[in-house]
């Protein structure tokens, strides 16, 4: 299991280009590459609805 820090971290690593680092699990490495991927079909997407800003975000579960 991918825990909330380690999600964005992954997300902002696929949203800005940065690799992914060598000691990454399977589940990391599947997760950024879907990061990756949901991220251009955002940006393509947004170009053709006229968005300027398109942002990618993670909702996150918070315990009390």
């Amino acid at each position: 299991m991918i825990t909330n820090k380690r999600s964005q971290e992954l997300l902002m690593r696929a949203t800005t280009g940065k690799k992914l680092n060598k000691d990454a699990t399977e589940e990391e490495k599947k997760f950024y590459e879907e990061c990756k991927h949901d991220y251009e079909v955002m940006k393509k997407t947004a170009k053709k609805n006229g968005i300027k800003n398109p942002i990618l975000e993670i909702p996150i579960e918070v315990d009390f």
